[in-house]
């Protein structure tokens, strides 16, 4: 499709769409399809959509084309769709398919491990809470030594729910103007010891022509912090150890611009890639909470954005954040007016 603003407006909208022509072959789609299926533009672009979704949907777009309805609420194995005429003029040309999980397979899943997680925090100090009051009960006596070990565990519930209960307010953003070549600065200085003593190479291409733009600075920072700190990681075991951090205007959509970072790690196992932003998915990590890139990915949104991550076991990961130019603190719920 060259149609530039077509490109544009089918990339904007925020839920995975195919168009694809009266039989059902596939010539256009947004990069959240490729998300949502885990499948490359190479293998998605000119490919039947029945084959694409591993079911017959032959019927319905001849259905959707042939007499100009909407099909809405179609279960397609894990899927939902909505099927829509594509018209060109008053002609017909294919159908536009808008394609969703279903609801069972994506919230309340990771609500389920959400809670699990919060469990696991909780259940190791209230066991050493137990075993110290236990003892107490056992020996019928004051021990001051005991009472500490109580009031520590105590104070370290209280620090994670804090953690908790602040990580997950993304709601309040602090909005001001900040140029964002001077925040991954910010980012990469205080990385710096780290770079140095593991040897990581840091390529930076900086496009100088972006302008100032809103942002919350602190929350922004702890994004790119956090891809920085993944990527230092990934690079644990690799032969060569280079990031790089580039900037510049979004071909797609208008109006946005990007920060991708990329490293020559180890890349991701396509389970790992699957359950990246749900929380408290910790496979292969011996420290954190496991809510890194799942608290990346609401404060991107939060600004208007978008994240999108790319990686190949053993050829490392490219993660792009999309962030709008524009004022969008002026949007309503993000406003701090």
């Amino acid at each position: 499709m060259k149609n530039p603003e077509f490109s544009d407006l089918i990339f904007s909208l925020p839920f995975p769409i195919a168009v694809c022509d009266r039989s059902g072959r596939v010539f256009f789609f947004n990069q959240k399809l490729e998300v949502l299926l885990n499948r490359s533009r190479k293998y998605l672009e000119g490919k039947n959509i029945s084959e694409i979704l591993s079911a017959n949907l032959k019927k319905w777009i001849e259905k959707c084309v042939t007499n100009g309805i909407e099909i809405h609420n179609l279960e397609v194995n894990d899927f939902v769709l909505s099927i829509s005429p594509f018209f060109s003029g008053e002609t017909i040309k294919g159908a536009v398919i808008a394609i969703k999980k279903k609801k069972e397979d994506s919230r309340e899943k990771h609500f389920d491990v959400f809670l699990k997680g919060i469990s696991h925090e909780l259940r190791n100090p209230l066991s050493g809470m137990k075993a110290s009051a236990k003892l107490m009960l056992t020996l019928k006596t004051f021990d001051e030594e005991l009472l500490q070990i109580i009031l520590s565990e105590i104070e370290r519930i209280e620090r994670f729910l804090d953690r908790i209960t602040e990580s997950f307010d993304f709601t309040n953003l602090k909005w001001s103007r900040y140029n964002v070549h001077k925040l991954l600065n910010e980012v990469l200085k205080t990385f710096k010891t780290v770079f140095e003593e593991k040897e990581i190479k840091i390529e930076q291409r900086f496009d100088p022509s972006l302008p100032e733009v809103y942002m919350d600075k602190d929350r922004l920072f702890q994004v790119v912090a956090n891809l920085v700190k993944n990527s230092v990681e990934a690079l644990e075991k690799a032969e060569e150890k280079v990031i790089t951090i580039e900037t510049g205007y979004a071909i797609q959509p208008k109006g946005f611009y990007f920060i991708r970072i990329k490293d020559t790690g180890d890349g991701m196992e396509k389970e790992d890639l699957e359950n990246l932003f749900t929380p408290f998915f910790t496979k292969g990590k011996e420290k954190g909470m496991g809510l890194g890139m799942y608290i990346s990915k609401e404060i991107v949104t939060n600004h208007g954005g978008k994240i999108e991550v790319q990686s190949t076991k053993g050829k490392g990961t490219t993660v792009s954040i999309y962030l709008p130019i524009g004022d969008i603190k002026e949007n309503g719920k993000n406003s701090d007016s």
